[in-house]
């Protein structure tokens, strides 16, 4: 995760489509932060997209602690259902909900890649109806990269079941990670992490409703929003 535009070389995925009979040119898949005034989507809104369809306020996802959360942290609420079942569609998902410093390759990449591998994964895409927990947690990752001033690096989201009790991985049995309520962030110094607590805090004692989980590490962070375990907090050695 990184919004400065230095990493915009180390994150550009982009195809160039030319339409040399029917239409103009355009830069398609890119990844880049929207706040980098030199690259302009031509893609229409969501709401102009055939399928795309965003819910109102009072609509019942909107009533779901997950819906809710998109929304206290700027998001825009959509509806799962009208993006492909694949990480292409996650992304453009991610995209259209406002996410712009988290991308679907990050939320869906397995952090032991060979255990995932042996397990016959790839990557870890939960179904669509859990795509509206990641989009809060990466929401609230943004803003967490936003006040510590540096990137922040964010792994496991979903694990599925049997990746997540290997014993390689270390899953904790009923956590939050194989329900897609959660995710883990490195940061590049102490300082950093101690900011990014604060702030956290800050949230919890503000919108209780969130029922943040907090694993509390050195230089790493657990944070679950919504979990079926409820709001609770531990800490990891080198914590202080």
């Amino acid at each position: 995760m990184c919004r400065t535009p230095v990493s915009l070389f180390a994150r550009l995925r982009a195809v160039v489509t030319i339409l040399t009979a029917t239409g103009p040119l355009w830069v398609t898949g890119l990844s880049a932060p929207r706040s980098v005034n030199a690259i302009t989507s031509t893609a229409p809104p969501p709401a102009e997209r055939p399928g795309i369809q965003e819910l109102p306020r009072t609509s019942p996802l909107a009533l779901e602690t997950s819906g809710r959360a998109i929304l206290e942290f700027g998001g825009r609420l959509l509806d799962p259902g009208g993006y492909p079942a694949t990480v292409t569609g996650f992304e453009r998902y991610l995209e259209d909900t406002g996410v712009e410093a988290v991308t679907a390759d990050e939320m869906t990449r397995p952090n032991h890649p060979g255990i995932a591998a042996k397990l016959g994964y790839q990557e870890f895409l939960p179904p669509r109806e859990w795509w509206t927990r990641g989009a809060a947690l990466a929401l609230l990752a943004q803003q967490i990269e936003e006040r510590v001033s540096e990137p922040v690096r964010l792994r496991n989201w979903w694990r599925p079941a049997d990746y997540n009790r290997h014993p390689g991985v270390g899953g904790a049995k009923g956590g939050d990670h194989p329900t897609a309520h959660a995710i883990d962030l490195d940061y590049s110094s102490v300082e950093s992490r101690k900011r990014a607590e604060r702030w956290l805090r800050d949230l919890d004692s503000r919108a209780r409703w969130l029922e943040l989980s907090l694993g509390l590490g050195a230089k790493s962070t657990h944070i679950g929003i919504g979990s079926p375990h409820g709001r609770r907090e531990w800490h990891y050695a080198g914590w202080s």
